[in-house]
């Protein structure tokens, strides 16, 4: 049996074509016609018709979902408290209850994602809401803002996981880390462009028809959501083997691909329902193990949600004090991507999540410790870069640990993203006015929630790692970390 290197695995899956014996025999019917050349040129293709059809409607998308549900940080600085009469514990439990909705809906959403074809289920997903969201503009007094930010969870939820796992369907392990990534980065980009989008509708469109400027953030941003959601219904593709604007050469090569990495049985082989999948995601220790990782990296990023509020502590007025919330977004996009691409390349995710998780700790502590203006700006870019890049890097995590059958990897997806996200009922209130500037209580739960991160990343690598080396002892093979032939392998 010949040897492979990593990168070269990583670069080509079709170079473990050349190397195992019989693996040829595994090259579907249609295929088999085309040389070992060919195939490299004919998936090289196909993974870029894939990244342009659909990489940048989901990135758009997913910008306006971040926005809608960001919207409410804006419009309070844009008079929102003021205008409907409540008070700072009333506006956390209004940003407390979108999360209530929202992780209502993220496991049957899902579970309903496996067997509905994505390019109809997510662009209606993404018009209903709009349609919610805009509403918000809208809203007379308190009730009412509790009642329609509790429907833009329950509309909003399945789009996120939604994606996670439709991406999963197209993309092999070594790409998949730099697919998130890029997806991801519409909520870096997002949280940027809210605050410049806002800055300038609180600036130029206070008492526009009689509205003031905060119901416009909401009523624009719906709009726009509602309006570009239709490009999805005409771009987005299905899954590999149903996508009709593939011809049946790419859609068999889009199944095989994915097939290679496996142990040798594929979803065609497995025919599970979606509750088999919910029983076989439940059943798996790894999945608990996940589902903690991913849940300690949401509490990280929980400051998120306040940040226009932590950022106004510098002392800036309301328009300037939403440019400043920019730039450490912009940097925090730009580190992720960086983090992603690196850790796609080596195809290690532990250490890069240890390492982001590192740096958001840095920046937790030095904002609760000092009242210095510019090391409290320079903390807020290192707690963003090191809290969206752990992030996103756990997603693809999840995905390559639980790789198949298709239903109870959308299971386990949608149970990592709901289980998380239910701490965001608790952490809205972790940044209460009294406790400004420094927010030392959030900055310590944040802390803690990374430290926790970070040592059960280095948990599940340890036992990823010895579940390879059991594979090893048991097929006599020495691999590396990835699917090779009918041999599956952790990534750690």
């Amino acid at each position: 049996m010949a040897d492979f290197d990593r990168k070269s695995l990583e670069k080509v899956g079709l170079e473990t074509i050349e190397g195992l014996a019989g693996t040829a025999n595994n090259v579907p019917t249609i295929l088999q016609q085309y040389s070992t050349e060919e195939l490299k040129a004919m998936e090289k293709k196909l993974v870029r018709k894939i990244d342009l059809r659909s990489l940048p409607i989901l990135i758009t998308l997913f910008l306006l979902n971040i926005l809608d549900r960001n919207a409410i940080a804006n419009a309070r600085l844009g008079g929102l408290e003021k205008s409907l009469g409540i008070d700072d514990v009333q506006y956390q439990t209004a940003v407390m209850v979108l999360w209530a909705g929202y992780i209502s809906m993220m496991v049957p959403s899902n579970m309903l994602l496996s067997i509905f074809k994505p390019r109809i289920y997510l662009p209606t997903v993404v018009i209903i809401w709009g349609i919610v969201s805009g509403a918000t503009g809208f809203v007379q007094n308190y009730p009412g803002l509790v009642a329609l930010r509790f429907l833009v969870g329950v509309t909003e939820a399945p789009y996120f996981p939604g994606c996670i796992f439709f991406l999963s369907c197209w993309y092999t392990r070594a790409e998949l880390p730099s697919r998130i990534a890029t997806f991801y980065s519409g909520y870096t980009l997002s949280s940027a462009f809210g605050g410049l989008i806002a800055a300038g509708i609180v600036d130029g469109m206070e008492g526009l028809g009689g509205y003031p400027s905060w119901r416009w953030i909401f009523i624009l941003e719906g709009a726009l959501t509602i309006v570009l959601a239709f490009a999805g219904y005409y771009l987005l593709p299905n899954y590999p083997s149903n996508t009709m604007w593939l011809s049946e050469e790419e859609r068999a090569l889009a199944v095989w691909r994915l097939d290679r990495e496996l142990d040798g049985q594929t979803d065609e082989a497995q025919k599970s329902t979606v509750i088999d999948g919910f029983k076989m995601a439940v059943s798996d220790l790894k999945v608990y193990l996940l589902v903690f990782i991913q849940t300690a990296a949401v509490v990280s990023m929980s400051f998120t949600y306040f940040f226009p509020s932590i950022v106004s502590t510098l002392g800036y007025p309301r328009v300037e004090t939403l440019l400043l919330t920019a730039p450490p977004y912009f940097m925090a996009f730009l580190f992720s991507i960086l983090n992603s691409w690196h850790s796609g390349r080596t195809g290690e995710h532990c250490f890069h999540i240890v390492t982001a998780c590192v740096i958001s700790a840095c920046g937790q502590i030095i904002s609760m410790s000092t009242r210095v203006t510019g090391a409290r700006y320079f903390a807020m870019f290192l707690q963003a870069m090191g809290s969206f890049s752990a992030f996103q890097l756990i997603l693809s995590w999840v995905s390559a640990t639980v790789p198949r059958p298709k239903a109870k990897r959308a299971v386990a997806l949608a149970l990592a993203t709901a289980v998380s996200n239910a701490t965001n009922i608790s952490t809205a209130y972790l940044y209460p006015s009294w406790n400004a500037p420094l927010y030392r209580m959030g900055c310590i739960v944040l802390t803690v929630a990374l430290v926790c991160c970070a040592a059960a990343s280095l948990t599940l690598r340890f036992w990823l790692k010895k579940l390879n080396r059991k594979s090893d002892l048991a097929t006599g093979y020495e691999g590396i970390e990835g699917g090779v032939g009918n041999t599956f392998r952790y990534v750690l």
